[in-house]
């Protein structure tokens, strides 16, 4: 297993932090901010209505961190809350993680996703947790395409009609990263 570290230092400005409450009014200025944005690739950003909802999903994140049912880390810029990556379960017999990011749209183009991913791949893979890892996004969204290439993710194909956001169904595009056996 990997173990519990409050900061994992990813370069000189970009940390991840476990999802402690302390971020919870930040984090939530940062989804708020970036709903309309957020909302064109995910169904989550309307169901978040105040930072008490933030709260909760990091008190629920750090719950399934501690059981290894999830890993959600808080994006720190600067040491401030910029978004999450997260692997959003963990399939432990398979050593398979499903893997989730967003990141405030000011903050983009700046390598702090792609940084983020290769770091705690590495790291999960190291400590032989974690095999496969797994994005799916919409076929949509450039952005995250090219965060998963870059990340160095393969496609391995489309899953049709796989994700409903704001009454539609969309393609997802499947990639993965398969880490040599620890």
């Amino acid at each position: 297993m990997v173990s519990d570290h409050t900061q994992l230092t990813v370069s000189e400005k970009i940390s991840l932090s476990l999802p402690y409450q302390q971020y919870a009014e930040a984090l939530y200025d940062v989804i708020d901010r970036n709903r309309a944005y957020l909302s064109q690739y995910m169904s989550w950003p309307s169901a978040v209505l105040c930072p008490a909802d933030t709260m909760s999903f990091l008190a629920d994140s750090y719950l399934a961190y501690r059981e290894d049912r999830g890993k959600t880390y808080i994006i720190l810029y600067g040491g401030e809350p910029v978004g999450v990556l997260s692997f959003n379960e963990i399939d432990l017999l398979n050593k398979t993680a499903t893997v989730g990011y967003w990141l405030d749209r000011d903050m983009q183009k700046k390598g702090i996703i792609s940084c983020a991913l290769k770091c705690l791949t590495e790291r999960y893979a190291q400590s032989g947790m974690i095999r496969r890892f797994v994005i799916k996004c919409i076929t949509t969204n450039q952005d995250s395409n090219a965060v998963a290439k870059r990340a160095g993710f393969q496609h391995e194909g489309v899953l049709k009609s796989a994700e409903y956001i704001n009454g539609v169904y969309h393609d997802q595009n499947l990639y993965a990263l398969i880490s040599s056996p620890a």
